[in-house]
Order: C-alpha cells, then structure tokens, then sequence
C-alpha cells in the first residue's frame, strides 16, 4: 500500500482530484440538467457542450505553453477562476439565457488545464501499481462528488445559492494550494499548437483514436443525468438516485485497480463487456426503478471501465516517443474536437427525433465501447513488439 498511497506526489494528487470535483460536480454531474431546469431545450444544450469543446480544444495546445512559463499549478488556478465564473452562471441560472456567450466562453476555458491530470500521472506514477493508483484516484474523486451532491442538492431545494457558490469557490481554491506542493514547469515548446496539429493529422499512432472515441463516453456521461431526471421529474429523487449509485462504485474500483495491474488486457475485455450490456439496457427499458438501478449500475462500472481504459492510455503515453505534456494535450484535442463535432450532429438530429436523442447517444457509447478496447489491444500488442 505504501508504494500508491505514501508517495508524497500521489497523495497531493488524490487531494487534488478530491477538491477538484468537489468543487466541479455542479458542472460536470448537474450540469445539464441545471441547463434544462433553466428552460434550454435539448438540441440547445448539445449544441452549447458542442462550442464549449470546440473552444476547449483550440485553447489545450495553450496548457503546455503556460504551464512551461508559470508552471501547472499556476495554469491550474487560471482554468479554475473561469470554473468559478462558469458555477455563477449555473448556480444563476434565471440569467443564463441572457448571458449564454459569456457562459459557453467559460465553460470552454476552463478546460485550459485538461491535460494536466495525465501529464502529472505521466511523470509521477510509477507503471507497476498505475492500476492501483488509479483505483484510489478515481475513489478520491467519488467522493468528491458523493459529498458535493449532498451539497448542490441541499443548495438547489433550499435555494441557498450564496453559500453553494462560496463553497464551490473555496473548493476550486483548495485544489490550486494542493497542486503547488507537486508544481513543475514543463520544459517549453516552441510552436505547440502546430505540433499538436501535425501529430492529429500525421501521426499513425491509435492512441487519437482512443481519445477520440471516448467523446462518446463523455456525451452518455454528460446526458444520462438528464435522461434520468426527465424521467423522474423530481430533482430530489434523481439527486437520491445519482449518490447512491456513486456510493456502490467504490467497492468495485478498488477491486478493478488491483486486478489491472496483474492483467490489464484482461480487465479491460471484463469492464468493456459490462459497460456494453448495461449501456445496451437504456435501449430497452424505461420503468423508473428500473431504470435507477441500472443507472447505479452504470455509474458504477462506468467509473471501473474508465479507470481500466485510462491505466491503458497512461502506459501508452509513458511508451510514446514524444513529451508527456505534448502528447496529453494531443489527446485531450482528439478529445475536445470530436465531441463539437458529434455534438453538433446530436444537436440537429434533436431538432427532428426530441428526446430519442437518448438512444443515439447510448447506442454510440456501445459502439465506442468495443471500438476502443480493440484499439488499445492493437497499441499494447504494437508496444510488445517494441521490447
């Protein structure tokens, strides 16, 4: 335990994981269904998500060129202060209409530090327990969230937005003071931007593709808490329904860590195949209870699946031949765009089919799903030849 846990770089990661999405769980948990109680229909918050990657993915190349002059901690705290402008506009919410510009514009420039969760595991975390750091990682961030929805709930029924917003700004603060004990500069670039386009355009390496392919997973992430509230039609309930089934994903994430560092092929086929099936019964079934269960389902080997995926993508950068900053940042752009573009055609599909927008989302996380575990078999089985 002491080789994942004591590390003094490992363990101001798991605080900095837990503030972090403390302080985020009103966006990335509640944020569209806080978008649709503000009265935005459906084709609009797609295409609001689909800009605010689009600006996301232009600005990530900035990351490697900040963090080389002021260091990650630092470009940390900008990515924060445009989260905390971002939680205003959603915490208020009766004027998020009128100021959708300024709210996209956060919204997207907050995700200026992106890149930094793999770049730091990249230089930190040693590969022989990855799978067991990122287990106790991805527990950390549960819980964050466990306890920020206790918190957001508790804020949106009482309407006590003053002290969600102070809250949710100490939190983002919080983060920043725990990222300056691990601080580095990254050594600089010249011409970040058009290195990071040469390699999207050039390189023949499937580690794009695997971030490409997890846009789908961030979209079904992103809109099941909605598809859940729409069903429920009860904030309470769905807030009920969404911290018990972050609760049950601890248990399985450490199992989950622990076994990805003895077979991590294996692990994968595991997780990708339950994802698969329990993705597969949105599809089909649409009684409430029903439907809250396999949403704690997924939730919970959701969380397990990423937490093997990512292990795999972490190896993949580690192997790479090019700089981990550099080439988190490439993935997070692989990212970025293909969510605008897939958002985009989700958005102009809603205008015709309305809420069955659902099914085309969860019927193309299936797809990613399978997509990318045999991508990551052909990288693994690549980066076997070369030893």
């Amino acid at each position: 335990m002491k080789s994942y846990f004591y590390k003094k770089e490992y363990k101001y990661m798991y605080l900095s994981i837990f503030f972090f999405n403390f302080a985020n769980t009103l966006s990335s948990t509640y944020g569209t269904v806080m978008l649709y109680m503000a009265g935005i229909p459906i084709y609009l918050i797609l295409l609001i998500m689909g800009l605010r990657f689009l600006i996301t993915g232009l600005i990530t190349p900035l990351f490697v060129v900040i963090s080389s002059k002021i260091g990650i901690a630092k470009c940390i705290l900008i990515s924060n202060i445009f989260s905390i402008i971002n939680s205003y506009f959603m915490i208020n919410s009766g004027n998020l209409i009128k100021n959708i510009v300024i709210f996209v514009l956060s919204s997207g420039l907050m995700g200026l530090s992106n890149p930094s969760s793999d770049a730091l595991s990249s230089k930190y975390v040693e590969s022989c327990h990855r799978g067991k750091f990122n287990s106790f990682y991805f527990i950390c961030k549960i819980l964050g969230i466990v306890f920020a929805s206790t918190l957001v709930t508790y804020g949106v029924i009482s309407n006590n937005k003053t002290m969600l917003f102070i809250v949710i700004t100490i939190f983002f603060l919080l983060q920043y003071i725990s990222m300056l004990k691990i601080d580095y500069k990254p050594l600089k670039k010249s011409n970040t931007f058009i290195s990071s386009i040469k390699y999207l355009v050039h390189s023949n390496s499937k580690y794009k593709t695997i971030y490409a392919l997890k846009a789908n997973h961030i979209i079904e992430r992103l809109f099941v808490p909605l598809y859940i509230y729409i069903l429920l039609k009860d904030f309470k309930a769905f807030s009920v329904v969404t911290i018990i089934s972050l609760l049950f994903q601890i248990i399985t994430i450490n199992i989950i860590g622990k076994y990805a560092d003895k077979s991590l092929k294996n692990t994968n086929i595991v997780v990708s195949f339950i994802k698969v099936v329990i993705t597969s019964i949105y599809l089909f079934v649409k009684n409430k209870i029903l439907i809250s269960i396999n949403k704690t389902l997924n939730d919970n080997f959701e969380k397990a699946y990423e937490t093997s995926i990512q292990t795999s993508i972490q190896n993949i950068i580690k192997n790479e031949d090019c700089d981990n900053e550099l080439l988190s940042s490439i993935g997070q752009m692989s990212l970025c765009f293909s969510e605008t573009i897939i958002l985009v055609l989700l958005s102009l599909i809603s205008v015709f089919i309305n809420d069955n927008v659902f099914y085309v989302i969860f019927i193309l996380s299936i797809v990613s799903t399978i997509a990318t575990n045999i991508y990551i078999r052909i990288e693994n089985n690549n980066m076997a030849l070369k030893f």
